[in-house]
């Protein structure tokens, strides 16, 4: 989309009494005789056309039989009038907050940007008021406020700043609003999702953005992915949108597709679970305080990628050489980059091994692809 400008030049604003004064040039009308046509002063003509008095609903009603141009027309013109001098206006509604905020969402703009929300170049003013549009949000610094107590585990480990984390959630909110999903999701039919996930997580030809958003939406549930921002520190967030339909939305935090791949399946877990609230906003942050319904939602997505009895009797066999990862997860029907990051966030094996067999994700406009020069399903 292109982006508006959004500072105006009073030279650029007309007020519609000099589109009345160029009629009346055009046709030969002088003013007294408008306002006999009219059956308003001269005085009042002269005031419009000056911009000194604005064009109301009965003089547009007037000027439709006297000039025979209809009042819509007369209207609109004085709404737009309007709108621009309120535009010239708004810079004036900017508080110290809001200048205070937008150093926090340098980031947050310069995505915008890139995406075509917001103009490449213009003044500091101009970007708090470009980031309200974009937004949707009268007051950037009320971004702070959005995101309500108990909505998200704050992190005893990563800075949170609660205007980029609003900002974010914004963003998940409009990802959220340009799809419409008609199919409730199905506790029972969460196999057969986990089975289709899986089928894509293992397809080399995939096309991952689409393919996910898609199949997430065949059982209920709108998924996007946001990029995410320093200052947000977050894996994910889920919503419910209506009942029974769902919102999820993950960031590739990290990059690495085995972490990307957990979060999907323990966002499900919650789902399955039952802790998404109708009126509740649900965002996983990162190394969060680890809660009991935290720990079922791991434990979901550890047992949907990888069967538990068959991961014991793969540890108790104590072979975790290449070829052995592979045949395994090849059982389960998983990329050996998922039992690789197991292995290594249980620390049986270190993390710098098997680096070259582990998949990152870059981002690619709005969505990710897998990084250049790593294995892309092994």
């Amino acid at each position: 989309m292109a982006a508006r400008t959004t500072g105006i030049s009073d030279d650029w604003i007309i007020h519609p009494g000099e589109t009345i004064a160029d009629v009346l040039e055009d046709r030969g009308i002088t003013q007294a005789e408008l306002a006999a046509r009219t059956d308003v002063t001269p005085a009042y003509v002269s005031s419009v056309i000056s911009g000194k008095k604005d064009i109301s609903s009965k003089f547009a009603a007037a000027l439709e039989y006297a000039l025979g141009v209809r009042k819509s027309f007369w209207l609109n013109l004085q709404a737009n009038y309007e709108a621009e001098k309120l535009d010239r206006d708004e810079v004036k509604t900017i508080t110290d907050e809001e200048k205070t905020a937008k150093t926090a969402l340098a980031e947050i703009a310069r995505h915008l940007r890139k995406q075509g929300y917001m103009p490449l170049h213009h003044r500091a003013e101009d970007t708090i008021l470009s980031l309200r549009k974009a937004l949707q949000i009268s007051n950037i610094d009320n971004l702070k406020d959005l995101v309500p107590a108990g909505a998200f585990r704050m992190s005893t480990h990563a800075s949170v700043d609660p205007h980029v984390l609003g900002a974010w959630l914004r963003l998940c909110q409009m990802a959220g609003d340009q799809r419409r999903i008609d199919t409730p999701f199905e506790p029972a039919k969460t196999g057969d999702l986990v089975a289709d996930l899986k089928q894509t997580l293992c397809d080399p030809y995939c096309d991952l953005p689409e393919d996910l958003t898609a199949l997430m939406g065949k059982y209920g549930i709108d998924f996007s992915v946001v990029r995410h921002f320093r200052g947000a520190p977050v894996h994910g967030y889920l919503t419910r949108k209506k009942d029974s339909i769902y919102q999820m939305v993950l960031t590739i935090r990290g990059a690495y597709a085995d972490i990307f791949w957990f979060s999907l399946f323990h966002e499900i877990g919650h789902i399955v679970n039952g802790d998404v609230a109708k009126v509740q906003k649900f965002i996983d942050v990162v190394d969060g305080h680890t809660s009991e319904r935290e720990q079922a939602a791991d434990r979901f997505a550890s047992e949907a990628l990888v069967d538990p009895a068959g991961y014991e009797r793969f540890l108790n066999e104590s072979d975790f050489s290449i070829p052995a990862i592979q045949r395994f997860a090849s059982s389960q029907q998983v990329m050996p980059y998922i039992v690789i990051g197991r292995l290594q966030k249980e620390k049986i094996v270190p993390y710098s091994m098997y680096s070259s067999y582990k998949v990152r994700y870059r981002w690619h406009d709005a969505f990710s692809v897998p990084s250049k020069g790593a294995p892309k399903r092994g």
